[in-house]
């Protein structure tokens, strides 16, 4: 994949311990990238708690349903972690079932004709919000330029397809539009959060350093 954040795999060992599993450098980049996405959002002064295990742990059953295997991608902890932050108890993702949401996440490709397809849609659907920031027209135009990080690989896609389909529940266009980027930034490494726009894509790539968010260039 173009951005290290979707190529990073890990091969889980199923005798050790869950704590002892979860990279470090993963930890630390859901840390700093959940945290720069919640400031100024009511979250911002929650305290961290089990989220960042229970998020690996709810990547793993959905990458075991989805792609029969437990190597989750760093973009895949990411998004469940986030989830987590609000809530997942039970394995549930905003109050329903993984499998669940993950079989409305299957069909929401395949109605929209597989992951190229559906990248594009959903782009073209981003760009028609009204969003007073500009986010969304411009999150539109920079995605859409390379589709295959959201598409080419069947994992990336998946999380594409949960992205689009939390964002398309909520109630106003902004927020729509809002949710979608907070979520697609996992993917894609770069998007406009508002007025700015980060660059996540090397947050995690080099071993015993600090997590790195860039401003887009």
């Amino acid at each position: 994949m173009r951005y290290a954040i979707l190529g990073f795999l890990l091969s889980v060992l199923g005798a050790a311990p869950v704590a002892a599993q979860i990279p470090p450098e993963w930890q630390a980049a859901a840390q700093a990238v959940i945290g720069e996405l919640e400031r100024d959002t009511p979250r911002a002064a929650k305290p961290w708690g089990p989220e960042l295990t229970q998020g690996w742990n709810l990547a793993r059953a959905w990458r075991k349903h989805n792609n029969g295997n437990i190597e989750i991608i760093l973009a895949e902890y990411l998004t469940f972690t986030a989830l987590c932050r609000r809530g997942c108890s039970g394995s549930t993702i905003k109050g329903q079932g993984y499998v669940a949401v993950a079989e409305q996440a299957k069909a929401l490709r395949n109605q929209n004709g597989g992951a190229y397809a559906m990248a594009s849609n959903a782009h073209a659907w981003l760009a028609g919000l009204p969003d007073p920031s500009g986010a969304a027209q411009k999150n539109a135009a920079l995605w859409a330029k390379d589709l295959d990080v959201a598409s080419a690989d069947f994992a990336t896609s998946n999380i594409y397809a949960l992205a689009w389909l939390l964002a398309r529940n909520r109630a106003t266009p902004a927020e729509q539009a809002d949710a979608f980027a907070r979520f697609a930034i996992f993917v894609q490494g770069k998007a406009w959060i508002g007025a700015h726009c980060l660059d996540i894509s090397k947050v995690a790539t080099v071993l015993d350093a600090p997590p790195r968010i860039d401003a887009c260039k």
